[in-house]
């Protein structure tokens, strides 16, 4: 069999595929930061071999990167309202897992390879409508490969990684006093979902460094901030979830509270590193813990979920859902961790009328 040509490729496509590889966790980062920190001229094309590379690159890469997270686990979401039980692959057919990208995913590309991420100009607003789940992973990749770079802050504000569903649960900490509000959607239905399932673990165990990082933040404000976007977070997560009824994209919450709140956990924990005395007013200083307590506080939402769910019937449209939540809750000791959240949030409110 005779070989075939390798493809060639014009300077800026290399510099293109080399941040790409960089996003799909596939070269250092020291590799394509230098190209994102400076402009390049655009090119009015790109060429056949160049797109037949970034789209080889894309399907392999991100699929492989879900794969890694998670995808590899055997467990049980929901599909059309019932359990299905095995990897992610068990659980769908092929045709439903296929990652689609539209032309705003190479468009994105070559606006990062060409400017700087802080220009305005030409700017980056691919219409929210348009993008796939594929696209919208693609984005969160370049987020997290640049997250502790200079070019980090100026992408997040841009208005397709602001509102982005997946970025905001994942890093809320980045996100805190933002006005821009999340949107969830996406990330609840269809592949979306099918995604959040894969980073389940990730998720479970990003939040539990999110939370645990909190004892080491000493500003007030800033600490306060951050509580207050984890809250708004899981709020409008875990309504976007119940809307959708699929409690099950949820249940990294619950691993994360199971790691994080032993049986001989501490309120102060949370917020062990303030430093001074914090604001003049009591009642302002132990809001700041209350806002520390984000997580433990969110699980009473959960058990209502549960509490809801007892009273489906097997008759019921949703029981086959209420049950799989049910199982969940019973398996990861739902009950106990909320008893340890109130006990909690009853040292930092310790003048509050039961």
């Amino acid at each position: 069999m005779t070989a075939a040509p390798p493809r060639v490729v014009s300077p800026f496509e290399g510099k293109l595929l080399r941040v790409l590889h960089c996003f799909l966790g596939q070269v250092p980062l020291e590799q394509a930061l230098p190209v994102i920190a400076e402009q390049s001229p655009r090119p009015p094309a790109l060429s056949r071999a160049c797109v037949e590379l970034v789209q080889e690159s894309l399907a392999k890469g991100c699929l492989l990167y879900l794969v890694r997270a998670g995808g590899w686990r055997r467990d049980r979401f929901l599909r059309n309202g019932q359990p299905r039980d095995g990897r992610l692959w068990d659980r769908s057919p092929p045709e439903e897992l296929a990652l689609t990208f539209s032309r705003h995913a190479l468009e994105f590309l070559i606006w990062i390879t060409a400017q700087k991420t802080g220009d305005t100009e030409p700017p980056l607003r691919p219409p929210d409508a348009e993008l796939t789940p594929a696209d919208r992973l693609l984005l969160f990749l370049a987020h997290e490969a640049l997250r502790d770079t200079e070019a980090a802050a100026p992408l997040r504000a841009k208005p397709a990684f602001a509102n982005h569903g997946l970025l905001r649960l994942a890093y809320p900490d980045d996100y805190a006093g933002t006005s821009a509000e999340p949107d969830f959607a996406p990330w609840v239905t269809g592949l979306g979902a099918v995604i959040l399932e894969a980073l389940q673990p990730w998720l479970a165990a990003r939040w539990t460094k999110l939370v645990r990082g909190q004892a080491h933040v000493g500003d007030w404000p800033a600490l306060a901030a951050q509580g207050a976007e984890e809250e708004r977070v899981l709020s409008a997560f875990t309504v976007a979830a119940e809307k959708a009824n699929r409690p099950d994209v949820t249940r990294f919450i619950l691993h994360a509270a199971g790691t994080l709140l032993t049986s001989d956990v501490q309120a102060n924990a949370f917020f062990a590193g303030l430093q001074g005395t914090g604001p003049a007013k009591l009642a302002d200083r132990l809001e700041v813990h209350r806002r520390a307590l984000a997580l433990p506080r969110h699980l009473e939402r959960l058990q209502a979920w549960e509490r809801r769910a007892r009273g489906v019937g097997f008759l019921d449209e949703d029981y086959a859902v209420s049950q799989l939540w049910k199982s969940d809750w019973e398996r990861l000791n739902g009950d106990e961790l909320t008893d340890r959240a109130r006990a909690l949030v009853k040292q930092v409110e310790p003048l509050k009328v039961q």
